[in-house]
């Protein structure tokens, strides 16, 4: 999207975005709610691999149950936030219905 002035009394002040580099973490899903990336005020982006045997259910916010969630991550699957949306800055929750899953989580923050 490109933003042109043409008002030449108004002043129009724009700020870039710019993220550093990610950082990964592993994170253990089980069938209690765990905590795969705490709040965040710089958060760019953020993405998880399900690198276990289990499916997750993942949920922005501290609630997610197999029965409420936001999005079921399959065994092999990855999933990314929706850049095209504004960004999310809180608590993201993730727990597993049965088994254990290992969670490969990497985050973007704003510099």
């Amino acid at each position: 999207m490109m933003l042109i002035n043409v008002n030449s009394n108004s002043v129009v002040n724009i700020a870039e975005d710019v993220r550093g580099a990610n950082t990964a973490a592993t994170v253990s899903a089980t069938t209690t709610v765990a905590v795969a990336l705490a709040a965040n005020a710089n958060r760019a982006n953020y993405s998880i691999y399900n690198a276990g045997p289990a499916t997750v259910f993942l949920r922005e916010g501290a609630v997610v149950t197999p029965a409420i969630h936001t999005t079921p991550i399959p065994s092999g699957f990855l999933w990314k936030e929706d850049f095209t949306s504004a960004r999310y800055t809180g608590i993201i929750s993730v727990i597993t219905a049965s088994g254990t899953a290992s969670l490969q989580v990497s985050e973007g923050t704003l510099i």
